[in-house]
Formats: C-alpha cells, sequence, structure tokens
C-alpha cells in the first residue's frame, strides 16, 4: 500500500475543471484531499499517478467554485449554528440537547463538504507572502 506521507511521483498532470492532462497550478494537500486519497489507497488498489492542477483555461471557472463553495461553507454552518441554539433554548438547556446541537452543525458541515473545492497551492504562498517555486 505504501506510506501516504511520501512524496508521490507526479507523471502527469490532469485539470480538476475540464478534466484534461495540462499544466497548472497545483491544489493544495488538505485534511480533505489526505481523507480521500487515504480511502482510496485503502478500497482501490490503482495509484493515481495524475498530479491535480488548474489550468490557465479554467481558472476564472475554478475561482467561482471555490467561491461559492466558501459562501456555502459559511451559510450551512451558520444554519447549523442557529439550529443547534434554537434546540438548546427550546429544550431548557438539557445536557442532551448540547450533543443534538453538536449532531446538526457537523451535519451541516458535511453538507457543504458535497460541494468542495480545493484551494490552490499559491494562494497559500500569497498568504505568507512567498513566491511559489516553479515546478519542473
Amino acid at each position: 500500500m505504501g506510506d501516504l506521507t511520501e512524496k508521490r511521483e507526479r507523471k502527469g498532470t490532469r485539470c480538476i475543471i475540464c478534466n484534461q492532462e495540462k499544466e497548472g497550478i497545483g491544489i493544495k494537500e488538505d485534511g480533505l484531499i489526505h481523507a480521500l486519497r487515504m480511502l482510496n489507497s485503502y478500497t482501490v488498489k490503482y495509484k493515481n499517478p495524475n498530479y491535480p492542477v488548474v489550468c490557465r483555461e479554467c481558472f476564472t471557472k475554478y475561482r467561482k467554485l471555490r467561491k461559492g463553495y466558501e459562501r456555502k461553507l459559511v451559510s450551512y454552518l451558520i444554519i447549523g449554528v442557529l439550529f443547534a441554539g434554537f434546540i438548546i433554548v427550546g429544550s431548557g438547556g438539557r445536557p442532551l440537547s448540547f450533543l443534538f446541537g453538536f449532531a446538526i452543525i457537523a451535519f451541516m458541515y458535511l453538507l457543504s463538504v458535497l460541494s468542495y473545492v480545493p484551494e490552490l497551492e499559491i494562494e497559500q504562498n500569497k498568504v505568507s507572502g512567498t513566491k511559489p517555486k516553479a515546478k519542473k
């Protein structure tokens, strides 16, 4: 199966928007991507040789999809917190109501993950103020 922390060989790059083999900006390996790769390594014996990127032609579409995901994430979490608050206040603050409130917030977060669009590596470098490394 291999160790997931070891560096993957980048045999090819594939755009996550148009699904064609093109060069572009790589996606950031966050917790959700890592969990999906780990699940894939345990269920499917095929190792994905492609490195996911966003090509130049699809960058504007990517930005729209990413902003939409960020809006959904925030709105779903606000709705979840409001529902949890109503349940806790309506039940008089019983200990079980806190558990149900937390379950509602977790469920709303999982709903937002259905429209997940990963962050790009270049956005991480913009925040830190460092220049992105050139890919070979």
